[in-house]
């Protein structure tokens, strides 16, 4: 039976009411509506959920125990089922190896390519690492005597590596001690083989069929006539002709080129690249304090209380002032006095030691994390490869390592793979490398058209913004061959300029054209014009939404524009010789107490220099904390406006618990427990404040530990999640969940929506602050005990500046990276609003967004080159 469509019915998962749809397959249908209105679980939390559940559940039971099998979705019919891959909103990624080029897919094929056509070199002279008999060099002993046509040759070898090769029982007709003879067991050299001097050519042969890579000694070349012997040496491992350096890994498979296995990793960053070392930065965080004051502040602990007053004692013996500021210590001094300890106080280093040997403790493995940066391994410089394995070179294109090439970034490994096309005759094993080029080839060419080639192929993963990260898996979801699959992508068109959505799309129709299907959630007006379906969700968000309010052609949606801007007396602010990474003498510009919208291409570095060099430099330059530790050269700017505070608003969300909840995150949580913690009741029965937490051994249910559920585990099958029958699902003992202010119960207040209970309750200016910033930023329709996890990428960026935004923002400088991330031309308009009412308390406001809806409440666009 052939089907044209994916069939959803009876969808609820989240704010979900009964949804029916239907996915033509074999095509591209974007999905658009408020954020909150179900998007994303519709695409994400029950179609793409289900997809990987169902797929594998496809897996014997032996195999499913190592897997994470997701929750069955909340829906009664999804098909068909297709192979599922999702593009989500965040970067999940929390270990530590992977690179840049290891998402994107290129890591394993590139291990490939330099299994075939690597070989190992030199390091000193940039020489193949040959093996010790090479064919050549007896060869061209032969060539160099005066030998007649018929004369015998005889090749000699060691008897302890004859038997390596040979065994025992199997032995010569002849050996060698001062002169040929008949075979003696005793004598040194075994015969090999002898050929007459007509037979030259076939040396090459002969020895290569002898396994003389596995030995290490010597073989003896013998020639009667001349009475004239001369030894070769023969060793496993190759080496340079010129110095001896020798080969120490023998490379038997592409993964001698993974830092993911043993015989790639190098051993001393195991694979990482970086290495964890104590920095003095963090052992005294702040320097203005004295040593009596706790300047080496970790040892103010309670742990360590008892070491301190030792080493103040000592500090004193040594003539160290404990009662001066650190930094107008003599820092050789007093840093060789802190780590190596005097009389009885041992010192830094021997407590660094103690720490260590107790690092299979939790707590210990996190003070240890604390006081330790991550620094560049010197042995692999980051590649994460063992140092012999980064002598490897291509013959034919020997100016690069393996070191030179891990090092590269996108634009720059594209070249040497246009190199290497270039050049394909003169290998003679190109018929075997040749899908493999063609892979990384097309892989590349996507990734540089998204604007990728300036970044590392050693960046590490877990450090990549949103943007680069749902780039990179772009480019390996847009590179796919094959058909038959489905592609879910979530706000794919973020942070991409015009040009670049346009590039987006085209590989998109190559994804359709080979059959699969793609689902896109984009608010992009071209993307959603030239889908082949458009379905809109709403019609508001949370418990407003969860329905479909019209599927069919792209409509372009009239809207007013918001009120005109009042005209602001705008001062220019300019700062010239710019440089930061590998941007260099750029100009920045900005107009004070304005709105101005930064765009341009993704590899014109506008994020680098206007989100972490501009904020580093204006909180240099004003002697505010700094954002980042990178250091930006600039020269000293004029008229700079005095701000009191420098406020950086990027995509990089904060790591966040399994149980935390919007209360939790915007800090209204200990509102509401504190306002039933002083009704009557309350105080009649003792309760506190920790007896409305979930979190709070106080209150929470016992049987469920304030989850709500109970997660069954059914060993090899799949889990069973059942609600917890004692508090009915309401985390918390049942008498303290039921309890009721005159509005609603404790239970309610935290479940329904914020727009319904906040009304009711008496808040401190700060707490109505936060209510009005709630409204505005169209967040109300949230619950505040609604979990973090199941909030939308643009829900969980506009909670991120509510929570950064509670305190009173006057006379500041913000900046905002992608602030229009999965929000509708409506929202953005209505947050043009909250911008504006920025700027009239006196802050300046820098965009970072490529979003063209902007430009109907800016002051001034600028297009960063």
């Amino acid at each position: 039976m052939n089907h044209t469509h994916i069939t959803i019915k009876g969808a609820r998962t989240h704010n979900l009411k009964d949804v029916d749809v239907r996915f033509a397959l074999n095509s591209i249908t974007c999905i658009a509506g408020p954020s909150g209105s179900g998007k994303s679980s519709l695409v994400f939390h029950a179609i793409l959920t289900e997809s990987k559940r169902r797929f594998m559940n496809s897996f014997p039971n032996d195999v499913k125990f190592f897997w994470d099998i997701p929750q069955s979705a909340d829906v009664d019919e999804i098909f068909p089922v297709l192979p599922v891959w999702g593009l989500a909103q965040n970067n999940p990624v929390v270990g530590s190896r992977p690179s840049a080029f290891d998402l994107m897919g290129i890591g394993d094929v590139l291990s490939k390519m330099l299994f075939y056509l690597g070989k190992s070199y030199c390091s000193s002279h940039h020489i193949p690492l040959e093996s010790s008999v090479t064919v050549r060099g007896v060869k061209d002993f032969l060539y160099d005597q005066e030998l007649g046509d018929k004369e015998i040759i005889h090749f000699f070898l060691a008897s302890d590596d004859y038997l390596k090769i040979h065994g025992e029982g199997f032995y010569p007709a002849r050996s060698f001690k001062e002169t040929v003879g008949e075979f003696e067991k005793s004598d040194p050299y075994w015969e090999l083989f002898r050929i007459r001097t007509s037979k030259i050519e076939s040396v090459s042969k002969k020895l290569s069929e002898l396994g003389l890579s596995e030995v290490d000694g010597s073989i003896l070349v013998f020639i009667p006539s001349l009475g004239l012997q001369q030894a070769f040496t023969i060793s496993k491992n190759k080496q340079c002709r010129k110095c001896g350096e020798k080969e120490n890994i023998k490379i038997t498979s592409p993964s001698n080129f993974s830092p993911f296995t043993p015989l790639g990793a190098c051993v001393r960053c195991s694979g990482h690249g970086r290495n964890l070392e104590y920095d003095r930065s963090k052992i005294v965080k702040d320097d203005r304090l004295s040593l009596k004051e706790g300047a080496v502040n970790f040892l103010t602990y309670s742990r360590f209380s008892h070491i301190g007053p030792v080493m103040l004692r000592e500090a004193k013996k040594n003539g160290i002032d404990v009662t001066v500021a650190f930094k107008d210590l003599n820092q050789k001094k007093v840093w060789n006095f802190l780590e190596n300890g005097s009389g009885q106080y041992g010192g830094l280093f021997e407590l660094y030691d103690y720490l260590e040997s107790k690092r299979y403790k939790k707590n210990v493995r996190i003070l240890i994390r604390s006081l330790k940066t991550e620094v560049l391994c010197e042995e692999c410089s980051g590649t994460r490869l063992k140092s012999d394995l980064l002598k490897v070179r291509i013959p034919e294109i020997k100016k690069y390592s393996l070191r030179d090439i891990l090092l590269f970034n996108f634009n720059e490994l594209s070249e040497f793979i246009e190199n290497i096309k270039s050049i394909k005759d003169e290998f003679e094993n190109w018929n075997e490398v040749k899908k493999i080029i063609s892979t990384i080839d097309r892989t590349l060419k996507v990734a540089l058209d998204l604007g990728l080639g300036g970044l590392l192929l050693q960046d590490k993963v877990k450090s990549l913004s949103i943007n680069d990260y749902q780039k990179i898996l772009l480019v390996k979801y847009l590179s796919f061959e094959g058909s038959g699959s489905l592609f879910i992508l979530d706000e794919a068109s973020l942070s991409l300029d015009s040009t670049e959505v346009k590039v987006l799309f085209k590989y998109l129709q190559k994804l359709k054209k080979a059959e699969n299907t793609i689902i896109l959630v984009d608010h992009n007006d071209y993307l959603q014009s030239k889908c082949d379906e458009l379905i809109l969700m709403g019609p508001g968000a949370g418990h407003l939404g969860g329905e479909i309010t019209y599927q069919g052609k792209f409509k372009k949606e009239k809207l007013e524009r918001i009120a005109e801007i009042e005209k602001r007396k705008l001062k220019r602010t300019v700062i010239s010789g710019v440089s930061f990474n590998n941007i260099e003498n750029k100009e920045i510009s900005f107009a004070s107490n304005g709105v101005t919208q930064v765009k341009g291409k993704s590899y014109s570095g506008k994020k680098d220099i206007y989100i972490e060099a501009l904020a580093n430099i204006v909180s240099e330059v004003l002697g505010l904390e700094k954002i980042t530790s990178k250091e930006v050269q600039f020269k000293r700017p004029k008229n700079l406006f005095d701000f009191q505070r420098v406020l950086v608003l990027n995509a990089k969300f904060n790591k966040v618990s399994s149980r935390s909840t919007v209360g939790t995150m915007i800090g209204l949580a200990p509102y509401l427990r504190k306002h039933f913690a002083s009704l009557p009741v309350s105080k009649n029965l003792n309760l506190k404040d920790g007896h409305f937490s979930p979190n709070s051994d106080l209150g929470k249910c016992t049987t469920c530990e304030g989850r709500g559920v109970l997660n069954i585990d059914m060993q090899f099958l799949e889990d069973v999640q059942l609600m917890c029958d004692d508090c009915n699902g309401m985390k918390l003992k049942p008498f303290i969940a039921t309890i009721s202010d005159g509005y609603h119960t404790v239970h309610e207040t935290f479940n329904l929506p914020m727009s319904e209970v906040l009304g009711n309750l008496k808040l401190t200016p700060k707490g109505k602050r936060i209510w009005e910033y709630l409204k505005l930023l169209n967040l109300d329709y949230l619950s505040l005990d609604r979990p973090l996890s199941s909030l939308s990428g643009g829900e969980k960026q506009r909670l991120k500046l509510l929570s950064e935004l509670q305190s009173k923002v006057e006379n500041s400088l913000i900046i905002f990276e992608d602030l229009s991330f999965g929000l509708s031309r409506r929202e953005i308009l209505r947050l043009g609003e909250f911008v504006q009412d920025l700027c009239t308390k006196g802050n300046t406001v820098i965009l970072v967004d490529e979003n063209e809806h902007f430009s109907d409440f800016v002051d001034e666009i600028q297009i960063f080159e």
